[in-house]
C-alpha cells in the first residue's frame, strides 16, 4: 500500500480502479510548402477549424452541466474564431511557405511563451484551454484521434499527467468515480469543472505516474488530499464505510437546499459564501447561498505585468452582483502580502512578510490603484447589493482614511455623472490582536465586522499557520481566540452593528456551536461546506449553545476546550 500527497480540488471519497490516460504526442513535421499549395493550405485550415468549433458545440449542448462548464468551453470556441489566430496562422502559411500543421503549432508556441513570461499564476492556470484548443485541432489535422474515453466505465479512477477542461465535461459522462492529476492547480478551469461536478478530485499530486499501475485499486480522498494505492482490507473497508456515509449524507444535505438556516429556537444565522475566483459563482447560485460573504480580489493583482483596468474590475464586480440580487455581495479590496507576491504593487520577499505590506496597508500606499478598485466597486453597486470590506485593520485611522477615499471616489463620480448607489456599507476585517482590542471603537466607524479566523488564530498565537513544522501549535479552540471572538461580538453589538466569521472556522462543524453561542449573526463558508454548516446550524438551540460558551470561558487550554466541543 503507498500514500500519495496532493491538492484537494473537490472534496469527498473515491473508490475504485486505476485508468491511466497519456494523451499520444503529437510530431509536427515543419516542412515548407510551395507557392501554389497555399489556397489548398488555407482551404484545409478553415475546414478544420470548422469541424473542431462545432465539435465544442457539440460538448457545450451534450456535456455543459453548470453555466461556468459552458462558459469555458465557449472561451475554447472563441479561441480558434479570434481574428488574430486566423491572421497569423495565415500570414505563416501564405508568407513563410509553413504548411499548416507547423503554423498552427508555431501560433500556440508564441501564446504559450507570452503567458509564461508573464509570470503569473492567474493566466498560467489558462494555459490548459490554449493547450486543450491547440491539441484539439492538430490531432484532428494530423489525423491522430483515438477515442480514450473506451477504457472508462463506472469502476475508474482516471489517472493523468495533466487533464483539459473539456476531457474533464467528457470523462464525467463516463460516470468516472474520481480524478487524479500529477500536474495542475487548485482554481485551473479543468479544477472549477471538477468541483462544479463534485466529482473527487486531486491535483498536483507527487510522483503520481511513477507510483501507479493500470487497473490498481486506489483510494481518492479529496478531504484529506491523499490518493491510496493498493489499500489493505482494513483501508479499504474503512473508506467503504465513509463513502456510504457521504453517499447518504448528500441525499440528506441536498433537501436542505430551500430551508431557512435557523436555530431550533428559532435564531437566523445568516449563511454566505466565500469565493476566490468569479467562477465560483454557479456554486453559490446551486445551494442558494445568501449572498458572498467574502469576495477576494487577489487574483486580480497577484505577479501581474499589467494593472487591470477599473473598467475590467467593474464589469467582474457588477456581474457577480447582479447575478446575486438582491443577496448581497461583500467585496474585500486587495489583500496582497504575507505569501501572497505582487510584482505590479513591489510586493516581494520580505523577511516577516505576515508583519510586512499587507492588507489595507498596501492600498493606502498605492492611493491610485485603491481608488480605481474603490470606484470600480462603487460603480458595480447599481442594485445596492454590495458592501465594501477593508482587510487586515490595525486601527480605527486606517478605516478613517479609507472612507474619505471613497468619499471623494464618490465626489469624482458625481461629476462624471457615472452612475452609482449612494449608500454603501462598510466594513472591517478582524483579523489581528489590536483590531479585537479596539474593536469598540472600530465598529463606531463600521457597517459591519467580519472576522477572519484563519489569520487571527495566527496572529493571537504567533504561529505562521502555513509552517508545517509547527503546526500543533495552531489551535482555534484556544482559549485566546474564543475569548477575542467573544470581544470582538459584544463590542459590534454594543454598536448596533452585526458580526461575521469568514474563516475557516465557519467552515467547520466542531465550531458551528460554539459560533452560536458567541453571538455570531453570519457565516461565510466555502459553497460546498454551505449545507454541512446549514445542517449543524438547524441541529442547534441558541441557550444551549450559550450554557456550552459559558463553560467554555471557563476553561484554561485549548484541550478542555476541544474535548467541550467534541461531546
Amino acid at each position: 500500500m503507498k500514500r500519495l500527497k496532493g491538492i484537494p480540488v473537490s472534496a469527498g471519497v473515491a473508490i475504485g480502479y486505476a485508468k491511466i490516460i497519456e494523451r499520444e504526442k503529437l510530431h509536427i513535421d515543419r516542412k515548407s510548402i510551395p507557392k501554389n499549395m497555399i489556397e489548398a493550405e488555407l482551404k484545409r485550415f478553415k475546414d478544420d477549424v470548422d469541424f473542431v468549433v462545432k465539435e465544442i458545440e457539440h460538448l457545450i449542448s451534450n456535456y455543459s452541466y453548470s453555466k461556468e462548464n459552458e462558459e469555458i468551453l465557449t472561451a475554447q470556441k472563441m479561441i480558434l474564431r479570434d481574428p488574430e489566430f486566423s491572421k497569423r496562422v495565415t500570414a505563416l502559411i501564405s508568407e513563410e511557405l509553413d504548411n499548416l500543421e507547423n503554423a498552427i503549432s508555431t501560433y500556440f508556441t508564441e501564446i504559450t511563451d507570452i503567458f509564461n513570461n508573464m509570470d503569473n499564476e492567474f493566466f498560467s492556470q489558462r494555459l490548459s484551454d490554449f493547450e486543450d484548443v491547440a491539441y484539439r485541432l492538430l490531432s484532428h489535422t494530423l489525423k491522430k484521434r483515438k477515442n480514450l474515453l473506451n477504457k472508462l466505465d463506472e469502476t475508474s479512477i482516471l489517472i493523468m499527467e495533466n487533464i483539459s477542461p473539456s476531457f474533464v465535461t467528457k470523462v464525467f459522462e463516463k460516470k468516472i468515480q474520481g480524478l487524479c492529476t500529477e500536474k495542475g492547480s487548485k482554481n485551473s478551469h479543468s479544477s472549477i469543472i471538477a468541483r462544479s461536478m463534485n466529482l473527487p478530485t486531486l491535483v498536483s499530486t507527487i510522483e503520481l505516474l511513477e507510483n501507479i499501475e493500470e487497473n490498481q485499486q486506489v483510494i481518492i480522498d479529496g478531504n484529506k488530499g491523499e490518493l491510496i494505492i493498493s489499500p489493505t482490507k482494513s483501508i479499504l473497508e474503512k473508506y467503504e464505510k465513509i463513502f456510504q456515509q457521504e453517499n447518504a449524507e448528500k441525499e440528506k444535505l441536498q433537501k436542505l437546499v430551500n430551508i431557512e438556516s435557523k436555530t431550533i429556537d428559532n435564531r437566523k444565522i445568516k449563511l454566505m459564501s466565500n469565493i476566490e475566483i468569479p467562477e465560483e459563482i454557479d456554486q453559490v447560485l446551486k445551494y442558494k447561498s445568501e449572498g458572498i460573504g467574502l469576495f477576494r480580489t487577489e487574483f486580480l493583482f497577484i505577479d501581474i505585468d499589467e494593472l487591470p483596468s477599473e473598467e475590467e474590475q467593474y464589469k467582474i464586480y457588477r456581474k457577480i452582483a447582479e447575478k446575486c440580487y438582491p443577496e448581497p455581495v461583500i467585496i474585500r479590496t486587495i489583500d496582497v502580502g504575507g505569501d501572497k507576491f505582487s510584482k505590479i504593487l513591489n510586493i516581494t520577499h520580505e523577511e516577516n512578510p505576515n508583519l510586512g505590506w499587507r492588507g489595507i496597508r498596501i492600498s493606502l500606499e498605492n492611493i491610485p490603484i485603491f481608488r480605481q478598485q474603490v470606484r470600480a466597486i462603487l460603480r458595480a453597486n447599481i442594485k445596492g447589493n454590495v458592501k465594501i470590506m477593508f482587510p487586515m485593520i490595525s486601527c480605527v485611522e486606517e478605516i478613517i482614511e479609507a472612507k474619505k477615499i471613497i468619499e471623494e471616489c464618490k465626489k469624482d463620480l458625481k461629476k462624471e455623472k457615472v452612475r452609482y448607489v449612494e449608500d454603501i456599507e462598510i466594513g472591517a476585517m478582524i483579523e489581528i490582536p489590536s483590531a479585537v482590542i479596539t474593536s469598540d471603537t472600530l465598529a463606531e466607524e463600521c457597517d459591519f465586522l467580519s472576522i477572519g479566523t484563519n489569520d487571527l488564530v495566527q496572529y493571537i498565537l504567533a504561529v505562521d499557520r502555513d509552517n508545517e513544522s509547527i503546526s500543533k501549535y495552531y489551535k482555534p479552540c484556544d482559549p485566546s481566540v474564543i475569548r477575542s471572538i467573544k470581544l470582538t461580538v459584544d463590542n459590534a453589538h454594543e454598536k448596533g452593528i452585526k458580526v461575521a466569521i469568514c474563516g475557516e472556522m465557519a467552515s467547520e462543524k466542531i465550531f458551528v456551536k460554539l459560533l452560536v453561542g458567541l453571538g455570531i449573526d453570519e457565516l461565510s463558508v466555502s459553497p460546498g461546506r454551505l449545507l454541512i454548516v446549514k445542517n449543524e446550524i438547524l441541529k442547534c438551540d441558541k441557550k444551549n449553545a450559550e450554557k456550552l460558551v459559558a463553560k467554555i470561558l471557563r476553561k484554561n487550554t485549548s484541550d478542555e476546550i476541544y474535548q467541550l466541543l467534541i461531546k
